[in-house]
């Protein structure tokens, strides 16, 4: 019978203990590019989100400068028309209407 020590000889043990700078340089390597993209991620996400934001801010002033508008063209025109709670696009209820029992009669002499 042979012996574990005659078939594979004993190596010392001071260079096979640990890790190589090699695994130890691969493995930072790998955790520093997924914390890249991570943060690239994270920072395109943030801009776009920042974008919109500011889109909508632009769409609400706009809004809002156009409501104003119409409010002060509805108010404006209040006083010509003699009717103050009527809407600028209906049509204007101060026109003269005739009875249903009189037909309206055209070139009166």
């Amino acid at each position: 019978m042979y012996f574990a020590e005659q078939v594979l000889p004993i190596k010392p043990l001071a260079k096979s203990d640990g890790f190589v700078l090699l695994e130890v340089l691969l493995a930072m390597s790998l955790i520093l590019g997924s914390w890249m993209t991570l943060v690239g991620a994270y920072q395109t996400l943030t801009l776009r989100m920042a974008q919109e934001e500011s889109k909508r801010t632009q769409l609400r002033k706009e809004l809002d400068a156009f409501e104003i508008g119409e409010h002060l063209r509805a108010n404006d025109d209040a006083p010509i028309k003699g009717v103050i709670d009527e809407s600028p696009r209906m049509p204007g209820r101060s026109r003269t209407q005739h009875g249903v029992a009189k037909p309206t009669v055209k070139n009166k002499r």
